[in-house]
């Protein structure tokens, strides 16, 4: 079971999922996204939402949740890479700033 939550914290992505004919029919991610057709939305840790597509949806009773596909598995970035990320992050913004 992939943890999801119901509120925007940091590093942490907004994920919708629109539903038409009891199916999933597509998948939003991004925090600026909006829905604009039934569905589930919901946050996700920014590296389950980077591989959003190993993912899918089953409803629980009412609650949605979110399962690996069979013979998938997710990435799960360790401190290490989380500091590459932010270096590289930091350095693009740098060099915007370099630019302006």
């Amino acid at each position: 079971m992939i943890k999801i939550y119901e509120e925007k914290d940091v590093k942490r992505t907004k994920v919708g999922f629109t539903i038409q004919d009891n199916r999933v029919s597509s998948v939003i991610v991004g925090n600026q996204a909006v829905m604009t057709k039934q569905g589930f939305q919901f946050y996700v840790d920014e590296y389950v939402a980077e591989q959003i597509h190993k993912c899918e949806l089953i409803i629980d009773g009412f609650t949605p949740k979110l399962v690996l596909k069979d013979g998938e598995a997710l990435d799960v970035p360790t401190e290490e890479d989380e500091k590459e990320k932010e270096i590289r992050e930091l350095e693009e913004r740098l060099q915007q700033l370099k630019a302006e």
